[in-house]
C-alpha cells in the first residue's frame, strides 16, 4: 500500500525552520508632522507641505496648533497641498474676522435699528449688573467655513479615522490645562484650537472653555511622540519678539508678554527634539500674525526654509511608486450632495430656536448644499441675538440630516448701547446728544423684543417699543411704541432766529406690517399723538404756546438695500409713505402727509458718489410738531445746527463724493474717508408757498473714520444764508426719521 507524502506540511515545517536565518526587511519609520501656530505666519506650512510631497515624504501623524491646526486637519483629511493653498488665498479673511452677517442679510427689523444714532458696540444687562461680551469676535463666519470644509458625517469621530490621523491643541483657559483633541467634532476642536483669547470668543464644548492652544502647548512635539512618530517634522511659524523701540503702547507690552510666555515654553519643548528630528524655521520678516493679505509670501517662505533642510527631509523619503499609492490612498472621499431627508434644530441653548428652525426647515427634501445652507444659516445670525449657530451633516440609517444648534450670546438677552453726537459753530453756540438704548430679546420663540430709547441734550425723551414677529420666519410684525420727546426748537425768519420755543410731543403708534425678503417691507400704521410748545424767548408777537392734537393713518413703503449706513459703497434705499389725518380720538387736525426719502451710492474703485433726497408736503397744511419736517446738520444743509430748521413742508437734495484711504485687504480695517457734499433745500410753512427760489444752497468737507465703535465723522459745512458750523459726530450717514 503506497503513502502519499505530506509536501505542504513538510514545505511549512522547513520554511519555520530556515526562517530565523533570513533577516527581516527594514520597516518604515513612521514620522510625524507637526505644524505650530502663528496666525497668518502659519501658512508656511502650505509651503514646507509642498517641499516634503515633492521629496517623496509620506506623513504618518500629524498634530497642530492654531492655525497650524487649520491646515494639520485640512491635509490630514484628505485635501491636497494645491487644494489648501487655493481654500486660503480664496478666502476673505477680513470678512471671516468681522463675525457678523453682511447687511444685506440683515432683517428689516435689523437695518431700521442699525440706522439709530448708536455706537454698535453693546454690553449685556443682568439682575448681577453688566456683562462684557468675551472677545471681539465671535469665531460664526470661521466655524461656517471649516464646517464646510471639514465634513463628517456622525456628531463624534475618532481622529484617528481620518486619511491621517490627528491630533490639535486647544487650552481649557478654566483650568489653564492644555486639552489634546483625539475624537470628537473636528470643526469644534479646530476651532477651539484657533481662538485667540481676546480676539475669538472661547468655545464650550465637553463642559470645557476653551481658547488657542498656543497659551499651554503652541508646537506640539510630544503630542506627535505619543501617536507613535519615530522622527519628526516640526515646522515652527512663531512671531519673533519685536524690538524694544517699538513697544510703544499697552496693547503691543501685553502681547509681547504673551509671546515671551509662549516662547519660553517653545524653546522648552524644542530642546527635547533628537538629531534624527528635522525642524523648520521660515524666515518671515515684515509679516505679522494678523497679515493675511501676505499669505502667497509666507507659503514662498516656507518651502524656501523646507529646502534648506533637504538633505535632512531625503532621509525620510520613499521611493516615487510607493509615495504615489501613498498619496492616493490617503485622499479626501467628499459626501457629495445626499437629500436632506430631516432637519433638526436644537433649542437647549437659545431663547429662539424657532426662527433658526424655520429658516433651516426650508432645506428639507433638498440636495444637500453648503452654500444654500450658510446663506440660510447668515440670514438667521442676522437677528443679531446669537453668540454663534452651527449645523453638521449627520447620517442616520442610510439617511442624511441637518443637526442645527443655535447658541444664544453668552451676555445677553438684553444689551445697553450708547450713540453720541457734538457740534459747535464757534459763535458760542454748541450742542450734545446723548442716546442710550436698553434692549431686551428673547421674549418669544420667533424673537419678540421690548425696546427703551433713553435721549440726553438736545432732545431729551423717552420712547418704549414692543416688537412682536409672527408666522412663518417672523415675516409678519406688531409694535406699540409709545414716546415722550422734549426739545428746545428755533423759529427763523429769513436768516435770523426770532424765538424759540420748548416743544413736548407724547404719544404712541401701532404698526402692523410685513417684511417681503430681507429688503422690503410694507407696513400700516396708527398714531395718536399731543403736541405742545411755549415760546422760552423771541418776538412777543408770536404766539406765547401752541396746542395740537392728531390722530392718522398711514402707509409706510421701505425698500433698503444698502451695504452700510455708515460709508455705503453700493445699493439703495427708498422710504415712502401717505398718511391721512382726521378729528378722531379727540384729534383737531385735518389733512394728508406724504413723504419721501431716497439714497442712491455707486463706487468706482475707492471713489463713491451718492445721491439722496428727501421730501415732506401736506397738501391741507397739517400743523404739528408729529407731522413737520427738520432740516440741519452734516450733510442735511451743513451749515445749519441739528435740526434747526422746521416747517410743515420740506424739500432737499444733495451730492456727495467721498474717497477711502487706507488698506483695503488687511485684517483689522479703520479706513479713512475724505469727502465733499453739495446740498439744497428748505422748509415751508403752507404747501403753496415752495418755491425753487426759496432753496438754500449748502455744503460741507469732512473727514470720517469707520471705528471699531461705529462711524464718526468731522466736518465744517456752510450755507448761502451765511450758516456755518463744526460737526463732530458719531452715527450713520441715513438719517432716521424726518426729525
Amino acid at each position: 500500500m503506497r503513502h502519499r507524502i505530506p509536501w505542504r506540511r513538510l514545505l511549512a515545517a522547513a520554511t519555520l525552520a530556515i526562517l530565523p536565518l533570513v533577516p527581516l526587511a527594514e520597516a518604515r519609520e513612521k514620522i510625524g508632522l507637526v505644524l505650530g501656530g502663528g496666525g497668518a505666519r502659519g501658512a508656511a506650512h502650505i509651503g514646507v507641505l509642498r517641499a516634503i510631497e515633492r521629496e517623496h515624504i509620506p506623513i504618518d501623524y500629524i498634530a497642530g496648533t492654531s492655525m497650524g491646526a487649520i491646515i494639520g486637519a485640512l491635509y490630514a483629511s484628505g485635501y491636497t497641498v494645491d487644494e489648501i493653498q487655493k481654500i486660503l488665498d480664496g478666502m476673505d479673511w477680513g470678512d471671516v474676522f468681522r463675525d457678523g452677517a453682511s447687511r444685506n442679510a440683515l432683517p428689516m427689523r435689523e437695518k431700521e435699528l442699525d440706522r439709530a444714532q448708536l455706537i454698535p458696540q453693546e454690553v449685556g444687562v443682568g439682575r448681577h449688573g453688566l456683562k462684557l461680551p468675551p472677545s471681539i469676535v465671535n469665531g460664526q463666519k470661521l466655524n461656517l467655513e471649516l464646517r464646510r470644509l471639514l465634513v463628517q458625517s456622525r456628531e463624534y469621530i475618532s481622529f484617528d479615522d481620518l486619511p491621517i490621523p490627528f491630533r490639535c491643541v486647544a487650552t481649557d483657559i478654566g483650568k489653564g490645562e492644555e486639552v489634546v483633541f483625539g475624537d470628537g467634532d473636528l470643526t469644534i476642536a479646530v476651532l477651539a484650537s484657533a481662538a485667540i483669547p481676546g480676539a475669538f470668543a472661547p468655545v464650550r464644548y465637553d463642559g470645557r472653555l476653551l481658547v488657542d492652544g498656543m497659551v499651554t502647548n503652541n508646537i506640539p512635539v510630544a503630542v506627535a511622540r505619543r501617536m507613535g512618530a519615530d522622527r519628526l517634522i516640526v515646522v515652527n511659524v512663531s512671531e519673533p519678539l519685536l524690538p524694544e523701540e517699538e513697544l510703544g503702547s499697552p496693547v503691543s507690552i501685553l502681547m509681547q508678554s504673551l509671546s515671551g510666555l509662549v516662547d519660553r515654553e517653545s524653546a522648552r519643548v524644542l530642546a527635547t527634539l533628537t538629531p534624527d528630528d528635522v525642524i523648520v524655521r521660515p524666515d518671515m520678516p515684515g509679516i505679522a500674525s494678523l497679515d493675511f493679505d501676505k499669505v502667497d509670501v509666507a507659503v514662498r517662505a516656507g518651502e524656501a526654509a523646507a529646502l534648506a533642510q533637504i538633505g535632512a527631509l531625503r532621509h525620510l523619503a520613499v521611493g516615487p511608486g510607493e509615495f504615489a499609492a501613498w498619496r492616493s490612498a490617503h485622499l479626501r472621499k467628499p459626501i457629495g450632495n445626499p437629500r436632506i431627508a430631516f432637519v433638526d434644530v436644537r433649542s437647549d441653548q437659545s431663547r429662539t430656536a424657532g426662527l433658526v428652525r424655520d429658516r433651516l426647515g426650508m432645506q428639507e427634501d433638498k440636495p444637500f448644499n453648503f452654500d444654500a445652507v450658510s446663506e440660510q444659516i447668515d440670514r438667521a445670525f442676522g437677528a443679531g441675538t446669537y453668540q454663534r449657530i452651527d449645523y453638521r451633516l449627520e447620517e442616520h440609517e442610510g439617511e442624511y440630516g441637518l443637526i442645527v444648534r443655535p447658541v444664544d450670546k453668552a451676555w445677553g438677552p438684553n444689551y445697553l448701547r450708547f450713540g453720541l453726537q457734538f457740534e459747535d459753530n464757534f459763535k458760542g453756540h454748541d450742542d450734545y446728544q446723548l442716546n442710550a438704548e436698553l434692549r431686551m430679546t428673547g421674549l418669544s420663540s420667533t424673537g419678540a423684543e421690548w425696546r427703551n430709547l433713553l435721549q440726553l441734550g438736545r432732545q431729551g425723551g423717552l420712547t418704549s417699543e414692543f416688537y412682536a414677529p409672527f408666522g412663518r420666519l417672523g415675516r409678519w410684525f406688531v409694535a406699540p411704541q409709545l414716546q415722550y420727546l422734549a426739545l428746545n426748537q428755533p423759529v427763523r425768519l429769513g436768516d435770523d432766529e426770532v424765538a424759540r420755543y420748548r416743544v413736548e410731543s407724547a404719544g404712541g403708534e401701532l404698526r402692523f406690517g410685513r417684511d417681503f425678503g430681507e429688503n422690503t417691507r410694507l407696513a400700516l400704521v396708527a398714531s395718536r399723538m399731543h403736541d405742545r410748545a411755549k415760546r422760552l424767548v423771541g418776538d412777543p408777537l408770536l404766539p406765547d404756546g401752541i396746542r395740537a392734537d392728531i390722530a392718522g393713518l398711514r402707509l409706510q413703503f421701505l425698500y433698503d438695500g444698502l451695504d452700510s449706513v455708515a460709508f455705503p459703497t453700493r445699493g439703495g434705499r427708498l422710504e415712502a409713505s401717505y398718511g391721512l389725518y382726521r378729528d378722531a380720538l379727540g384729534a383737531h387736525e385735518r389733512g394728508d402727509l406724504a413723504r419721501l426719502s431716497w439714497d442712491q451710492a455707486a463706487s468706482f474703485g475707492r471713489n463713491t458718489f451718492t445721491i439722496g433726497a428727501r421730501a415732506s408736503v401736506s397738501t391741507d397744511n397739517v400743523d404739528s410738531y408729529s407731522t413737520d419736517a427738520n432740516l440741519g446738520g452734516l450733510a442735511y444743509l451743513s451749515g445749519f445746527g441739528e435740526n434747526e430748521l422746521i416747517g410743515s413742508q420740506m424739500v432737499f437734495a444733495r451730492l456727495m463724493y467721498y474717497r477711502r484711504f487706507g488698506a483695503t485687504e488687511s485684517l483689522v480695517q479703520m479706513p479713512l474717508y475724505v469727502g465733499v457734499s453739495a446740498e439744497a433745500g428748505n422748509v415751508w410753512e403752507d404747501f403753496e408757498d415752495i418755491a425753487g427760489d426759496d432753496l438754500i444752497k449748502a455744503g460741507s468737507v469732512f473727514v470720517g473714520v469707520s471705528l471699531p465703535l461705529g462711524p464718526l465723522r468731522f466736518g465744517f459745512g456752510y450755507a448761502d444764508t451765511g450758516d456755518r458750523s463744526f460737526y463732530l459726530t458719531f452715527g450713520s450717514y441715513v438719517r432716521p426719521g424726518f426729525h
